[in-house]
């Protein structure tokens, strides 16, 4: 009985500490969406959260481990599993196709809280973690791509693998995103469609998009 109790015990704090977690990062979230020039401020984010600013330390470990948690629920709530998924198609053209359009999505929906991660990284080194966060995988995973492309036959005569590694590097980044989004005040839907169309004209060998 005394080791049920325990358990229980354990598991009540478990939940406790999971939710007031919930409550850190949705605040840090909710302040950098909507005031990204004015950055992480713990004893804000504390306020905000109803916690001492001890807890975010209990929670995270450092202003670091926040950042890299911000990265990670970006991911999860973005459901970043979908875009793994699509990048997982047998076809190396459907797998581009569905990959570009899947990121896109993530990068539409995180719009915000992207931009400030993205544009506080620069200049601060605990911002820079979550990009490495956010970042992780991308290179090797286009350079993957490239190569499968080039195996089964997709790419345009005269492109090579590494060519083509770039500028996927390129498309697939938030920041080409973001210059369509915000910068032309595109839609989402149509910064797809200029995304699918740079990648069909300087990589593939045939049309992967229907004609508009």
């Amino acid at each position: 009985m005394a080791e049920k109790g325990r358990r229980y015990v354990q598991s009540i704090r478990a939940a406790s500490a999971e939710v007031t977690r919930r409550r850190i990062l949705d605040a840090a979230t909710d302040l950098l969406s909507r005031e990204p020039a004015q950055g992480i401020n713990l004893d804000r984010i504390a306020r905000e959260s109803g916690v001492a600013r001890s807890t975010i330390y209990v929670a995270f470990e450092s202003r670091t481990g926040l950042f890299r948690a911000l990265a990670r629920d970006f991911l999860d709530e973005q459901r970043f599993d979908r875009l793994v998924a699509a990048a997982s198609h047998p076809d190396a053209r459907e797998a581009l196709l569905g990959s570009l359009r899947e990121g896109i999505r993530l990068y539409a929906a995180g719009r915000d809280l992207g931009r400030a991660l993205f544009s506080m990284s620069v200049l601060d080194p605990d911002a820079a973690e979550a990009i490495v966060v956010l970042e992780h995988g991308r290179a090797p995973t286009m350079r993957s791509l490239a190569q499968r492309l080039k195996d089964q036959g997709y790419l345009r005569k005269g492109v090579g693998v590494t060519e083509a590694s770039d500028v996927l590097w390129v498309l697939t980044s938030f920041d080409t995103f973001d210059l369509l989004f915000t910068g032309r005040n595109l839609s989402e839907a149509t910064v797809a469609k200029r995304v699918l169309s740079m990648a069909e004209h300087v990589l593939l060998a045939e049309s992967i998009t229907s004609p508009t």
